[in-house]
């Protein structure tokens, strides 16, 4: 084979490459989306009624435990609401695109 022969067909081979990667990696992009979207939505339901059982009257052990589980989840949800925010950026910037 000749030296121009094997640069197009490395050029090709990069080129089918890149493609593929992108195709799947859109695919995965998109279940992921979906994936995280819905553990914020259990999360914030969770810290909503982890703090709805706030006034309530418990052992003092199970409002420790309540007031725990809301601050883990207050650290959950800020970076899923930062990963939200941009999901929906891109998919505005997709669709108004041309």
């Amino acid at each position: 084979m000749s030296y121009k022969y094997k640069k197009k067909m490395s050029v090709i081979t990069v080129t089918t490459t890149t493609v593929v990667v992108a195709t799947t990696s859109l695919g995965l992009t998109a279940a992921l989306s979906v994936i995280g979207t819905w553990i914020l939505i259990f999360a914030l339901i969770a810290k909503e009624l982890s703090s709805a059982y706030e006034k309530e009257d418990y052992n003092p052990l199970v409002k420790e435990r309540l007031k725990s589980l809301r601050g883990s989840l207050a650290i959950t949800i800020v970076p899923m609401l930062i990963i939200f925010a941009l999901i929906v950026a891109v998919k505005v910037m997709e669709i108004l695109s041309p």
